[in-house]
C-alpha cells in the first residue's frame, strides 16, 4: 500500500435507464497524506490522481558522474499545489493520447507522462489504449517538479487500473528511468534523495510533523530557466566535497531537531542563477533586509519561495514582489504537506 489518496466511489448511469454501467473513484487529498489505497473495482476505466508540486528545502550538488549526472543530496518537500491527472483506458489498442487544453505544446511524446506509459508497457507487456488528461496548476520550467509529479501520478493511475499491480520496488525502478525527480513523488510528504535523485527515503516522522503545515509564499517570473543551462553554469567552488560528509551531518542535525528549517535551508544551484539573473539577487536582498525573510530558489528555478508566518505582512511582501518582477509574476500562498 502506498499512502495518501482517498477514493470516493460514484455510480454512472446510462442515459436511457437507471442501470449502472461502471464505477470510478475520484481522488481527494487528505489533510496530511498524499496517497492511500490504489485498488479499484472491476470494470473501472478511469481514475483521477492529484500530482503535488515539490520544493527543495536543501540541495547539495557534487561532482559530475561518468553518466553525465551530478551526484546530489537533497531534501524534497511536497507542497499543497496540485496538477490533476486523469488516466483512462481507451478502446483503441496501443493508443497513447495526452491532452492539456491550457498548454497544448506539451501534448506530445516528450511529455514525461507519455514516457511513463511507454516504460510501464515495456515492463508489464500491457498494450491497452491510454488517454491522459492534464489539468495544470503547477507552472512549468519552475523547479517545482510538475512534469515528474504528473508522470508518477500517471503511474499510480496505471497501477490502479491494472489487474497485475507493480510493487513499490518496480515502481521506483520505473520512475527512475523517466526522470531523476520522479522517485521522490512515490513517497508522501518530505523525503531525502541521493544519487542523481533516484535513491529516496522518507524523513523521520518527528521531522515530518514539525514542518508539515509550514506556510510558504511561492513566486515565479513570467519565464522559466533551463535546468541544463543552470547545471552548466556551476563552478568548481559551487560543488560539495565527495561523500557529502558535512552535509550528511547537517541533515542528521535537522532530522534530530538540533537546527531549524531556516538554518538548514540551502540550494547549491542558486549560485549560477544569482550570477546570471541579476534581478533575482536584487529582490532577495530587499526581502532579507526589509522583510527579514530568507528567500531561496526552488531547485533549478525559476520559482522561488519564502517561509512565512502570521507576523509577516503578506500583502506588502506580495506587492513588493509584483512591483519588482512585474504583474505577470506567478504567486501563490501555500504550505508544506
Amino acid at each position: 500500500m502506498i499512502s495518501g489518496i482517498l477514493f470516493v466511489t460514484a455510480t454512472i448511469m446510462k442515459e436511457s435507464t437507471n442501470e449502472p454501467i461502471k464505477f470510478f473513484r475520484i481522488a481527494h487529498l487528505l489533510q496530511k497524506s498524499y496517497v492511500i489505497n490504489m485498488s479499484l473495482l472491476t470494470g473501472v476505466r478511469n481514475v483521477c490522481v492529484p500530482a503535488p508540486a515539490k520544493i527543495n528545502l536543501f540541495l547539495s550538488v557534487g561532482e559530475k558522474r561518468e553518466d553525465g549526472f551530478h551526484e546530489l543530496l537533497t531534501v524534497m518537500a511536497k507542497v499543497r499545489l496540485f496538477d490533476h491527472v486523469i488516466i483512462e483506458k481507451s478502446f483503441e489498442n496501443g493508443e497513447i493520447k495526452v491532452s492539456c487544453p491550457d498548454f497544448p505544446e506539451i501534448e506530445n511524446e516528450n511529455n514525461l507522462a507519455v514516457k511513463m506509459v511507454n516504460h510501464w508497457r515495456s515492463l508489464t507487456g500491457i498494450n491497452d489504449g491510454i488517454r491522459i488528461s492534464l489539468a495544470k496548476n503547477i507552472p512549468m520550467e519552475a523547479g517545482l517538479g510538475g512534469g515528474s509529479s504528473d508522470a508518477v501520478a500517471t503511474l499510480f493511475g496505471l497501477n490502479a487500473l491494472s489487474e497485475n499491480k507493480l510493487n513499490f520496488e518496480q515502481m521506483s525502478e520505473l520512475s527512475a528511468k523517466v526522470g531523476s525527480d520522479c522517485p521522490a513523488f512515490l513517497l508522501s510528504g518530505t523525503c531525502i534523495a541521493s544519487g542523481r535523485g533516484e535513491k529516496v527515503r522518507k524523513v523521520d516522522r518527528s521531522l515530518s510533523n514539525r514542518i508539515s503545515g509550514r506556510k510558504i509564499l511561492l513566486f515565479k517570473p513570467k519565464f522559466g530557466f533551463s535546468t541544463s543551462e543552470i547545471y552548466g553554469g556551476l563552478l568548481k567552488t559551487d560543488l560539495s566535497a565527495v561523500g557529502f560528509n558535512q552535509e550528511l551531518e547537517q541533515m542528521k542535525m535537522f532530522e534530530n531537531g538540533e537546527v531549524s528549517l531556516l538554518q538548514f535551508m540551502r540550494n547549491d544551484l542558486e549560485n549560477p542563477i544569482l550570477r546570471k539573473y541579476l534581478f533575482v539577487p536584487a529582490l532577495f536582498k530587499v526581502l532579507r533586509k526589509e522583510f527579514k525573510l530568507q528567500p531561496m530558489v526552488c531547485g533549478s528555478g525559476s520559482s522561488c519561495f519564502v517561509v512565512v508566518s502570521e507576523k509577516d505582512n503578506l500583502e506588502m511582501i506580495k506587492g513588493f514582489i509584483l512591483e519588482s518582477w512585474g504583474y505577470e509574476t506567478f504567486m501563490v500562498e501555500t504550505e508544506l504537506i
